[in-house]
């Protein structure tokens, strides 16, 4: 199982470099000039590895979640009931399996302090109630980015 999902990882990255590609050769030849040193530059390997975990951890739980509830309860019809139930899926995590309706953790919290705009619990009130008017992706994405590497682990090994 591990197997497809590293040949589907292996295959989304050679199709998106391919893509690159073919983006930057439609580029006037000053502009790439000036873009190529920053492609030799390092980058910091904590960044990298949180680049990395986001990435997987999002691929895994997506497949995952679309086996379950779309191919398996085939939940079709009802479009995005594998994203909703991930979604939920992180708000238990994040909210240490505690009900929402009774308010936020303070793990909860301090996911989104690592936002350096989010430093109150009432700044994060109000982000969380304009963060639920996006769509399920987006809510999906931003949450998976707010966690650690570690967080991530924890949240794959609660859920898959």
């Amino acid at each position: 199982m591990w197997l497809f999902y590293l040949e589907r990882t292996l295959y989304m990255l050679y199709i998106y470099f391919i893509s690159m590609r073919e983006v930057i050769a439609k580029l006037p030849m000053d502009i790439i000039l000036h873009i190529i040193p920053y492609t030799y530059q390092l980058q910091n390997k904590v960044l990298l590895t949180d680049i990395k975990s986001y990435t997987e951890t999002k691929t895994l739980l997506s497949n995952d979640y679309y086996n379950y509830w779309i191919i398996e309860m085939q939940y079709a019809e009802e479009g995005y009931e594998d994203k909703y139930w991930l979604l939920n899926d992180i708000f238990v995590y994040a909210n240490n399996d505690n009900p929402t309706m009774y308010g936020y953790d303070e793990h909860f919290y301090n996911i989104f302090k690592r936002n350096p705009f989010l430093q109150s619990n009432q700044d994060i009130d109000r982000y969380i109630l304009n963060l639920e008017k996006k769509d399920v992706c987006s809510q999906i994405n931003i949450f998976l980015g707010m966690l650690t590497p570690e967080q991530r682990n924890e949240l794959l090994v609660k859920f898959v």
